[in-house]
């Protein structure tokens, strides 16, 4: 198995073209096939997913493992050639980050791919499937949109930033919850919830926005957003815990963000 080391500017090239190829073909299909594909599977709680999430899923898994057989954990099948040991490198996928929003026909939503090397997102690729727009970032090549460079912003004071955040299924819908973050809010600016994890993250890593910030979010939400936004010149943070368990995530700008250790 490889390891940090031993993926040079090269390889890291060649896996980020990959994502970012897989990222485009399973969100074109989802824009072709979307009356059909909208099929409720399950709408249980606040979540819902459909037959779109499968199908995308099943593209991406397809197109990575034609070059590349790393282990795979995918949000709606879970670990692929996973074998009995924590691995050192792996894929991970949400076919359809913003699964509300392509049901809905809010514009906000895509795939989005992350390769983690030793418990850390070390690249990323996210297609913004209604605005044709493809993030990729990596630690060693920087972040794009569409080819051309991105960097984060450099607003220093949060009541001059926008923070991007939103409320995951998991995350503490009490009272007390609820309070603690209207109270981290009144600190910003701006506040925006786009329904997307994903796409918050990389708008923070394009400049659009500041700092984003989630409780109890899944890493398959998070992890290629993540590798933009610290490719992009910004600070990521999250909690660590099992990848197929809910996580806190703070990415910001290095001047303005929401620290884990005041939660």
């Amino acid at each position: 198995m490889a390891i940090l080391n031993t993926l040079d500017k090269e390889t890291i090239y060649s896996l980020l073209e990959r994502a970012g190829e897989s990222a485009q073909k399973a969100g074109h299909a989802l824009m072709a096939n979307k009356a059909e594909w909208s099929v409720v599977n399950s709408n249980v709680s606040r979540d819902i997913k459909l037959q779109a999430d499968c199908e995308a899923e099943a593209i991406i898994i397809a197109h990575l493992q034609q070059e590349h057989h790393y282990p795979i954990l995918a949000e709606e099948s879970g670990w692929h050639d996973h074998g009995t040991s924590a691995p050192e490198i792996f894929w991970v996928i949400d076919p359809l980050d913003g699964t509300a929003n392509f049901f809905s026909e809010i514009p906000f939503c895509g795939p989005a791919i992350a390769l983690i090397q030793h418990g850390k997102p070390i690249l990323g690729a996210i297609f913004d499937i209604n605005h044709n727009e493809l993030f990729l970032g990596a630690t060693q090549i920087g972040a794009t949109l569409n080819g051309e460079p991105i960097h984060v912003r450099k607003t220093s004071e949060k009541s001059q930033a926008t923070l991007m955040t939103g409320f995951p299924v998991n995350r503490d819908f009490s009272d007390e919850g609820m309070i603690r973050f209207a109270r981290e809010a009144a600190k910003w600016k701006k506040v925006r919830m786009m329904g997307s994890a994903a796409l918050s993250l990389a708008y923070v890593a394009a400049g659009r926005a500041d700092a984003y910030h989630e409780e109890s979010i899944m890493m398959w939400d998070v992890a290629a957003g993540l590798a933009i936004v610290e490719a992009a010149g910004g600070c990521v943070e999250f909690n660590k815990t099992a990848f197929d368990k809910p996580l806190d995530v703070s990415a910001g700008n290095k001047l303005v963000s929401v620290d884990l250790k005041d939660r």
